[in-house]
């Protein structure tokens, strides 16, 4: 029986816009991520994963879209851990990890227009049901636009 609280921070401007992010320890991350992107308006269609603290490309591990962890099982070019966020509960990850309260993990989205944004563990609830599906508890600042306005020229 736990939730861990993490809040999303946009790594270009983390006192504009964050989300405050629950989230059971049975829930795997790619439910999270979901969330994630939904709560900071941002779509589905590319690939991402989640790292390590503040290291992005860097990180030793990956937690990496199902679809990318499936096709690089072949082999990747990068040589960290690489783990499918689809079958890893953030209770995993966070044992991984060894994640206490205030450590961060990078989350990076669209490997071409890089959307960084990190999250702090701010809280671990051994009291709340480990099943809790990620919400959105708390938030500040508009979504991204993902994409911009069509160019009024055409």
């Amino acid at each position: 029986m736990t939730t861990y609280r993490f809040r999303v921070k946009y790594e270009y401007d983390p006192t504009s816009l964050w989300r405050d992010i629950v989230v059971g320890a049975d829930r795997t991350l790619d439910e999270f991520q979901t969330v994630l992107n939904h709560a900071v308006g941002l779509n589905q269609d590319h690939l991402w994963f989640f790292g390590t603290d503040q290291d992005y490309w860097d990180s030793d591990i990956q937690y990496k879209r199902p679809e990318e962890f499936a096709q690089s099982a072949g082999g990747s070019m990068w040589n960290g851990e690489e783990y499918d966020a689809s079958e890893t509960t953030i209770g995993q990850m966070a044992r991984q990890l060894d994640l206490k309260e205030r450590d961060r993990i990078s989350y990076l989205f669209d490997y071409g227009d890089e959307w960084r944004f990190y999250a702090i563990l701010k809280e671990v609830d051994e009291n709340e049901p480990s099943d809790t599906a990620p919400e959105v508890v708390n938030e500040k600042g508009d979504p991204v636009q993902q994409y911009g306005p069509p160019d009024e020229a055409w």
